[in-house]
């Protein structure tokens, strides 16, 4: 295996580097300090390295990028700025999925947009009573004519308020369970329905939304695949979504080396700067090879994906080390930092809270553990 980017995936990289420094990154400070979302001109500013086409086929408008060139793009994007990258790749989730499993019509009518940026998607798939086990769906769909009718809430969505585009999961018949479930793409304007915000520890920028299907008519025709196949639909895109986290982890703790390394050569304490001492060091090598090591893993499944190879362990494996990893390397970098890593004069305590959640995005830490251990072993600890 070749560990070493290609002269193009070099270029790529270091040419994201300079413009998110450059035209994103000086506008997070403000935005997480004040708690406010993203305007439709941030986006925007993503088109120029077309974010949310990169992973659509040339074919259809798209990109057309490997999965390597892709998870450059989403650790870039997340030193720059974790919250944004949140978005970018939660909406990017849905627009895949419209490339992928959609009809020509559903194509041309969410795509367009959808891949400029002009507007952005959520994935709706979690309630309050339906996390790990996604086949428990309670949200109902009930088919009236050229209409379907749903009733029922998604909850902790990501963007959910600010999305252009949701991709609902509902039933069609509970009593089927998982076989009943079935995606549907509700669009702003076209369908009612409420949504509220969480306060949150951190991602201040990104929405966590509640959602509130009440009676809301959908049409027919943007039904995502056939009925019963919304299940399938929904975690066909695991792997992919779990090396994302990865890639989106990284790029945090590498904004936290980094920061870490820097206030280590500049901050003195007995006339000499605090990196100078033992187990300052210590501390930012065991950060750095965590993020190397978890920067490997993710690359190891992208390189998978990409060959089109069965990659479910290696994806649970980088999914699981990269973000207790992240968890770990920010945590140090507030200590490294001192007193000073606890306030908002330093980015660190920022980069901490950005992360924590995403110990229990696409599958908690302790489910890839008993979804490895069913890899492993052969026996199901769940049912």
């Amino acid at each position: 295996m070749d560990f070493k980017l290609s002269q193009k995936e070099r270029i790529l990289k270091d040419s994201l580097r300079d413009f998110l420094k450059k035209e994103i990154a000086p506008l997070a400070d403000e935005y997480e300090t004040e708690g406010k979302y993203f305007t439709n001109k941030i986006f925007k500013k993503l088109d120029t390295f077309e974010y949310a086409a990169a992973l659509i086929p040339e074919d259809i408008g798209g990109l057309g990028a490997s999965f390597v060139e892709y998870c450059i793009m989403v650790e870039e994007l997340a030193r720059a700025w974790p919250s944004l990258r949140s978005m970018v790749t939660s909406s990017g989730l849905t627009t895949k999925l419209i490339a992928r499993m959609g009809t020509k019509e559903q194509q041309e009518k969410f795509l367009p947009r959808l891949m400029s940026m002009d507007e952005i998607a959520c994935f709706g798939l979690t309630e309050p009573n339906v996390g790990s086990d996604a086949s428990g769906v309670e949200t109902t769909a009930e088919r009236d004519g050229d209409h379907y009718i749903l009733n029922g809430t998604k909850t902790l969505i990501t963007g959910g308020s600010i999305a252009d585009v949701i991709c609902v999961y509902a039933t069609v018949d509970a009593d089927k369970k998982g076989k009943g479930v079935t995606a549907f793409l509700v669009k702003k304007g076209e369908t009612e329905y409420k949504t509220s915000d969480f306060r949150k520890m951190g991602n201040r920028c990104c929405p966590l939304s509640e959602i509130v299907f009440t009676d809301s008519r959908v049409p027919a025709a943007n039904r995502l695949g056939e009925e019963g196949e919304g299940l399938k639909i929904a975690l066909s895109g695991l792997n992919v979504g779990r090396v994302t986290v990865t890639f989106g982890v990284v790029g945090v703790a590498q904004a936290a080396l980094e920061a870490a390394i820097k206030y280590a050569k500049t901050r003195e304490q007995f006339g000499k700067p605090i990196g100078s001492f033992q187990l300052v060091q210590e501390l930012i090598v065991d950060m750095a090879l965590k993020v190397d090591t978890a920067r490997l893993l993710g690359y190891r499944v992208a390189t998978l994906l990409d060959a089109d190879e069965p990659c479910q362990r290696e994806a649970s494996y980088s999914k699981l080390f990269s973000t207790e990893a992240a968890l770990e390397v920010t945590s140090n970098a507030i200590q490294v930092h001192g007193g000073y890593g606890y306030t908002e004069e330093y980015p660190v305590e920022r980069y901490y809270r950005d992360v924590r959640h995403l110990t229990m995005a696409e599958g908690t830490t302790q489910v890839q553990k008993l979804i490895l251990g069913r890899d492993l072993l052969k026996i199901s600890a769940i049912r």
